[in-house]
């Protein structure tokens, strides 16, 4: 497993408290991995994942950024009561669509998903 070399490789970090990010198929594989491994993980925050089923839970936290073009298949999202519920946070952004989620988008777009991001980092 991918954790156990990186505890060989670095065992003064803090493996209690793992936080997956990760944007498009890297956001599917980030549900996936707290759907499969949710004592592993503390935090995950996807960007726009499509494909995977967020997981309905308190823990792992749960934090999306969802872009303003590209919908999720049927069920992916959790509805406002599932949010409110399990305590996530699902923002849209309403002037970023999925293909600025990354190097391509602006110097405001990528402002403001690190400005979400290091909120969730720190909430």
């Amino acid at each position: 497993m991918v954790i156990k070399e990186i505890k060989e490789k670095n065992s003064e970090l803090d493996f209690k408290h793992l936080i997956l990010i990760g944007h498009s198929n890297g956001g599917d594989m980030t549900v996936l991995f707290a759907q499969k491994y949710p004592d592993l993980v503390d935090k995950i925050i996807s960007l726009d994942n499509r494909r995977m089923k967020i997981p309905r839970t308190i823990h792992p936290k749960i934090y999306s950024l969802r872009s303003m073009d590209q919908p999720a298949d049927e069920g992916v999202l959790p509805t406002i009561e599932e949010q409110q519920k399990f305590e996530m946070t699902i923002i849209k952004l309403n002037n970023t669509i999925h293909n600025d989620m990354n190097d391509n988008g602006s110097r405001k777009q990528k402002r403001e998903i690190n400005n979400y991001i290091l909120s969730f980092l720190n909430n």
